[in-house]
């Protein structure tokens, strides 16, 4: 997932290694995201009234449409930079795959980090 071409990129190839990569990063972020939630639920169902939904069903089909919105912004920015700066290390693209994925990740677990802590502290 993590792999580097290392051949001269154009907009093509870079736009293609990104693409080729949504699914397993979708795949990735689902699991992740559905650990969390399981995370979340157990934790704020301590506080939460009867009959009270956790999370707003809306907010909730919306996110793998934003996750998929700001994945997108991984090509977005790698093309302008390696048409400005040339010489862009082939490693870009991937360092920028796992920094995205690591954040995804990171905001994914707040709440359910914080919520779980929580109702284990009480």
């Amino acid at each position: 997932m993590f792999s580097c071409s290392g051949g001269p990129e154009h907009e093509p190839n870079i736009i293609w290694w990104w693409e080729v990569r949504r699914i397993p990063f979708n795949l990735v972020m689902a699991s992740w995201g559905a650990i969390c939630l399981t995370a979340y639920f157990w934790g704020v169902s301590a506080v939460l009234p009867p009959g009270q939904d956790a999370i707003e069903p809306v907010a909730l089909l919306a996110l793998p449409f934003a996750i998929n919105a700001v994945y997108t912004l991984g090509w977005l920015l790698e093309v302008p930079v390696r048409w400005l700066v040339p010489r862009t290390s082939a490693r870009f693209g991937p360092m920028l795959l796992s920094l995205g994925l690591g954040m995804g990740m990171i905001l994914c677990l707040l709440p359910a980090a914080f919520w779980a802590g929580y109702r284990l502290t009480r």
